[in-house]
């Protein structure tokens, strides 16, 4: 593997962090943050520069929320001068990990995404889908999976390319963030109401966690593809699908890939995890797959219609804006036009109706009238 150096030099350089800078307000220059720290630009960026240099650089207190779409999670978030850091470090980093990179994992990388995973799935199905025997596939998800990646795990593959003493320091700061505990146990339902667990997880939400997370399942893919050899083999994240034309060979390369996972990485498949008929549709990337369609899965199109009611009424009350209301519209027609959902579509353009209520309601009445 080839061992890169100097990396600590072009992170803490003032132009990339500039360019961090420039990363980390995009569509968020507007808010108090953002504006408090734009308004000593210069100086917020020299002084980054000079923590980083002396290693007096820390991760300061993170609030945190919970995200309850597409399930409930715990998402911590960085002060914005942290996240300024962050950025600059990924336009460094970025590069030398994405070259390792497995040619069909598709999740937080630019230029990919859920439409292209989504269509090179189906693509492969066709492949098969007269081939004798008839074919396999098998999908699975790993159990919690930013929330159990052990720190040394993390630490060794984010290593591996890297031959700079600093810039591995930088990382472990940056994994560690506050010094707070990011680990969940296996068997956790509520992840509001349990106990963290110290030395596994990750914070949830920045670009350093999405490249760790892809970083980690590098030599997993490569596991799986020159070693179980599986013919067809897909990554988003941690969802992941092979096809195979035997049942046999779809529940040993399971099993031997589960084994994998839990003594070289930590971590564990859960009940997700299923092998069923090739044809006989998969949820994957947020979408249910067959070879001859995609459809929207049906929590999916649940959503964007209540999302579509919460839009409609707050523009009614003057709460939302003409310009966000469109953008929200237009990202579900453009998801929708990769799909084979006429119906829904005609529905949704059907029942879209933007009106300003309250302006009628305070509207005078014409004398006379």
């Amino acid at each position: 593997m080839e061992k890169y150096k100097q990396v600590f030099g072009r992170f803490i350089d003032y132009q990339n962090l500039y360019d961090g800078y420039r990363l980390a307000r995009k569509d968020k220059r507007y808010r108090p943050e953002v504006l408090s720290y734009t308004a000593a630009l210069e100086d917020n960026l020299i002084d980054a520069q000079n923590q980083l240099l002396w290693k007096t650089y820390s991760v300061k207190s993170m609030s945190e929320f919970i995200e309850y779409y597409p399930k409930k999670r715990i998402i911590t978030v960085m002060p914005f001068r942290n996240r300024v850091v962050n950025c600059a470090a990924h336009n460094v980093l970025w590069p030398i990990y994405r070259k390792s990179f497995y040619e069909h994992t598709y999740g937080s990388i630019e230029g990919l995404g859920p439409i292209k995973a989504a269509q090179q799935l189906q693509y492969w199905m066709r492949l098969v889908e007269h081939k004798s025997p008839k074919w396999w596939l098998c999908k699975m998800d790993i159990t919690k999976f930013f929330f159990r990646i052990p720190f040394d795990v993390q630490m060794y593959y984010l290593s591996q390319p890297l031959d700079d003493p600093d810039m591995i320091w930088f990382l472990e700061t940056a994994i560690k963030c506050d010094g707070r505990p990011f680990g969940l146990p296996l068997d956790a339902q509520d992840v509001t109401d349990c106990e963290r667990i110290m030395g596994i997880g990750m914070q949830v939400g920045s670009l350093i966690s999405q490249m760790t997370g892809n970083v980690v399942m590098m030599p997993a893919d490569q596991y799986i593809k020159r070693v179980l050899k599986a013919p067809f083999y897909i990554r988003y994240m941690d969802d992941m699908i092979f096809l195979t034309p035997s049942l046999d060979q779809a529940h040993e390369i399971k099993e031997r890939f589960e084994d994998y996972l839990l003594e070289n990485l930590g971590l564990n498949l859960n009940s997700k995890t299923a092998i069923i008929p090739f044809d006989a549709g998969v949820e994957f990337v947020g979408k249910r797959i067959w070879p001859d369609k995609i459809e929207m899965r049906k929590s999916s199109s649940l959503y964007m219609k209540q999302h579509l009611d919460y839009v409609m009424k707050h523009y009614s009350t003057g709460e939302l804006d003409l310009d966000y209301c469109l953008s929200v519209i237009r990202s579900y027609l453009g998801i929708m036009k990769h799909c084979n959902c006429d119906a829904l579509r005609n529905k949704v353009c059907e029942d879209f109706v933007l009106v300003r209520k309250y302006a009628e309601e305070n509207m005078e009445m014409p004398a006379g009238y």
